[in-house]
């Protein structure tokens, strides 16, 4: 497999997130379900067991009670010390009642900017992107994994370009998956479309685990306690 095939399939994992619809499994439908007390989540990319990036969210809430959800992903792919491909996504989404209301994001896709700005009115999102412009009607999920509601649904935003994705996706079954915090039980599904990716949730709603393979290798994101990603004054900024 070539490094221009592995850094193409990581990306489209990554900032694409093309997501699906569930039939009759036991992850939570609260859309806040998969949100820790710490109110951060972090996860690492890897392939054979070798980290290739991160990703991290952090929750809060604004002045109006609204959740404010920052994600950062960085992917630096390397042929020893020379750097094949670099990626940097920071994204910021506004959420209540479970609807998104807004999404501005800055990328940098190894070199090519990116951008998506949307803004909710009245049952769409209105604004534009990269490869994106006018309005989104609902119903419509941005390409974040953190609300499990995210299985339910048929079309999706993506959060780095504003393009309109829809997808379908098959439940797999029960597992049991080793996180930082010890074990727990996740449903197994996979999507089907552009990508074939395997994802996990926890009944509670957590997003455990997304897989994925190309030419034979296996790309995994996992999470991980934030103390073993790089720290803050050290990420990237696109």
């Amino acid at each position: 497999m070539s490094a221009r095939a592995f850094v193409l399939g990581l990306v489209l994992l990554v900032s694409l997130q093309v997501p699906a619809m569930a039939f009759g499994n036991q992850t939570s439908t609260n859309w806040l379900g998969g949100i820790p007390e710490n109110n951060q989540l972090a996860y690492e990319v890897t392939r054979k067991g070798k980290r290739h990036g991160f990703q991290v969210f952090d929750f809060s809430r604004d002045e109006a009670g609204n959740l404010v959800v920052d994600v950062h992903i960085e992917i630096n792919f390397k042929f020893g010390p020379i750097t094949l491909f670099r990626y940097v996504h920071q994204n910021r989404e506004i959420w209540r009642d479970g609807r998104v209301q807004s999404i501005v994001s800055k990328t940098d896709n190894n070199g090519d900017p990116e951008f998506a700005n949307l803004q909710r009115q009245g049952s769409a999102l209105v604004g534009s992107g990269t490869k994106y412009e006018g309005p989104i009607e609902d119903p419509i999920m941005p390409t974040t994994y953190f609300n499990p509601n995210f299985i339910h649904a048929t079309r999706f935003v993506s959060t780095q370009d504003a393009r309109v994705l829809e997808a379908e996706v098959r439940e797999i079954g029960r597992e049991t998956l080793v996180v930082p915090t010890g074990s727990l039980e996740a449903t197994r599904f996979q999507l089907l479309g552009k990508l074939a990716i395997d994802i996990w949730y926890s009944d509670a709603g957590q997003w455990l685990r997304t897989e994925f393979s190309r030419g034979g290798n296996v790309l995994v994101i996992n999470p991980v306690d934030i103390s073993a990603l790089p720290p803050r004054n050290e990420w990237a900024r696109p």
